[in-house]
């Protein structure tokens, strides 16, 4: 998080949810923390197409947090395919 503060940044965007620790580690470095759709806790899987959609409407040039895999506290990992996607988006 000091890091990306000392380069500019202003927020970051996690994961809902995400690993406890993340949210004060990052405001302790004086970054706003926003929100991702991660994880429906109705279906227990993935909320990918709103995971998405959250991911396109972020403004160009924000930092987001994400788990390469075993994703705490969930455990759930987007495919290979996802990924793909994903990465397109956040480039």
């Amino acid at each position: 998080g000091e890091l990306m503060r000392k380069h500019g940044h202003q927020h970051i965007y996690v994961p809902n949810p995400t690993w406890g620790n993340h949210i004060p580690i990052m405001k302790n470095a004086g970054l706003e923390v926003r929100k991702y759709s991660y994880y429906d806790l109705e279906t227990s899987d993935l909320d990918f197409d709103n995971m998405i959609r959250d991911m396109k409407e972020m403004p160009k040039g924000s930092t987001v947090l994400l788990h390469a895999c075993a994703h705490n506290p969930t455990g759930m990992d987007p495919t290979m395919e996802q990924w793909k996607e994903i990465s397109d988006i956040v480039k």
